[in-house]
């Protein structure tokens, strides 16, 4: 049972790790509708790691065995394996919020500049230019 949990918990860091590092790609080529495409099914995979998580949880705490028999040789391998592409993932996906942030800000400091502190409605067009701002 463990196996097959942590089996699928690499899949799905795995799917996450390929979004996260199309989405970086995506935010520096500005191909943000990309970018916003991905998010619902990185917010699947999310909650289906969150679950998945819960699941090696409930398994692990109910083996009543002293930590050094509580696994297996192949269940260490893929923990360890799980653990790396954890890790992986948490690199990347700090990396993404940067450059996320970088360019919210870039963008909110630009529209500030061009309407002089004026209150920003992001929905609408602005009556002194022909900008639109898309969030």
């Amino acid at each position: 049972m463990l196996i097959k949990t942590l089996n699928r918990t690499i899949e799905v860091l795995d799917n996450l790790i390929s979004l996260t590092k199309e989405d970086i790609k995506n935010i520096k080529e500005a191909k943000h509708e990309k970018v916003f495409s991905n998010t619902q099914q990185k917010e699947k995979l999310a909650n289906e790691f969150y679950n998945l998580k819960n699941e090696i949880d409930i398994i692990l705490s109910s083996r009543n065995v002293p930590i050094d028999k509580l696994f297996s040789k192949e269940e260490e391998e893929l923990f360890n394996i799980f653990k790396t592409k954890l890790f992986e993932f948490n690199s990347l996906h700090k990396r993404f919020s940067k450059l996320a942030l970088s360019v919210a800000n870039f963008y909110n400091t630009l529209i500030n500049k061009i309407h002089q502190g004026e209150t920003v409605n992001y929905n609408e067009k602005f009556s002194s230019s022909h900008l639109q701002i898309k969030a």
